[in-house]
């Protein structure tokens, strides 16, 4: 580390602040708890351009940026920040957050790596190409990896919490990267990404002062995850619908597994009183492997849920761990765009069916699209049109 530190190139920014130049390779994504110390959420620890970078026309940074942990504390996350070059527009570049689907748990599963597999590498290069057209059309794009992607640390899968801070505190940090950037932004997100979209409803007024929230939107967003844990804990809750139940009943661990790991390792839940010594036998694999990797046959993907979690285990304080992140349980003040293919068979449009009632029940500004004949992946382009269009609007509202 010592070597690394001394080899750091500081340069400047117009306004006179010094901002450092991270290390290249792997050593980018290994900070101290004194540099995490040194600042609050939302500031850079350090960044570096990219000079092959995805985006068409634009200049983009790798930065390693502050931000809230699952359990409410400092930590550490990367991301990329891509900016349109030339003259930026009155108040600025318009700013769009994109939070990423599910790539994996390990650390060579962030999207600012290289080190993917296949599957992961084809939904990266997608994101690339989005991210690259938004900013050819005047968008600075800002892309998160989340807590422990990339970074050291286990990735605290599907706790919205974390991930909206995240989306948030990158968007502080992109800021002090350039100055050329507007105050309004949108949240945007597919998948986990969506859920991470609808989180940073939470992450508004002081925490990130200066910054004015305009929108979000969620592309198949996962919800009502709580039905899910509680079914493998012997029972659907009351109000669960026979469709609801039907979904979640017989979910194997591919998805679920690392959720419950996860809401375990936040609730401070030691992980051997909740997961079953055959499902413990997976857990080095978090940080191993990627999306495609996981749901194999000798990975989460060929246990079920109830299988993977112990029959005796209390799972009082991971059902409310993981109610309390449950886009069910947002209710954002700005509006929201849903969007979800009819033919999703990863994340089951009932599920999105049901997060639009509760609401429109709750008042929310929300407008649904349903897109007809669209999967889990296919919804990206089919729903593009109507995506840009919404944006579009509230950037100029």
């Amino acid at each position: 580390m010592a070597v690394v530190v001394a080899a750091l190139l500081w340069r400047t920014r117009g306004d006179g602040d010094e901002l450092v130049t991270g290390p290249s390779g792997e050593a980018f994504y290994e900070t101290t708890a004194e540099q995490l110390a040194a600042g609050r959420h939302g500031t850079i620890i350090w960044s570096r351009r990219v000079v092959d970078g995805p985006t068409i026309g634009g200049t983009t940074h790798l930065v390693m940026y502050r931000s809230t942990s699952a359990k409410g504390e400092p930590v550490a996350v990367s991301g990329v920040v891509s900016v349109p070059e030339g003259e930026p527009p009155a108040g600025g570049w318009p700013v769009i957050s994109w939070g990423h689907g599910t790539t994996g748990t390990a650390d060579r599963c962030a999207p600012s790596r290289s080190l993917v597999d296949e599957q992961t590498g084809v939904y990266a290069a997608s994101m690339d190409r989005a991210t690259a057209d938004l900013v050819d059309d005047g968008f600075a794009v800002v892309r998160t990896d989340y807590e422990g992607l990339g970074t050291p640390g286990p990735h605290p899968y599907l706790m919205g919490q974390s991930a909206g801070a995240a989306m948030s505190d990158i968007v502080l940090a992109a800021h002090e990267l350039t100055p050329d950037l507007s105050s309004r932004w949108v949240a945007m997100g597919h998948s986990q990404g969506a859920q991470a979209a609808i989180f940073t409803a939470r992450f508004t007024d002081a925490y990130t002062p200066g910054l004015d929230l305009v929108g979000i939107v969620a592309i198949a967003p996962p919800s009502q995850l709580g039905v899910v844990v509680e079914m493998a804990d012997g029972g659907a809750p009351a109000g669960t619908s026979a469709d609801e139940a039907a979904a979640a009943e017989g979910q194997d661990a591919g998805f679920l597994g690392p959720l419950v790991v996860a809401a375990a390792r936040t609730a401070d839940v030691p992980v051997e009183q909740v997961v079953s010594p055959q499902g413990r036998r997976l857990l080095p694999q978090l940080e191993q492997r990627c999306i495609a990797e996981l749901f194999r046959d000798d990975s989460f993907g060929g246990m079920q849920l109830t299988d993977f979690v112990r029959g005796d285990a209390d799972l009082s304080r991971i059902r409310r761990t993981v109610g309390t992140n449950d886009a069910a349980e947002v209710l954002p003040q700005v509006p929201v765009l849903l969007v979800h293919g009819d033919r999703d068979t990863t994340v089951p449009v009932l599920l999105s069916d049901r997060l639009a009632e509760q609401y429109e029940e709750q008042g929310a500004d929300l407008e649904y699209e349903r897109v007809t004949g669209a999967d889990h992946i296919s919804v990206l382009t089919e729903g593009e049109p109507r995506v840009r269009a919404w944006v579009d609007r509230v950037f100029a509202g």
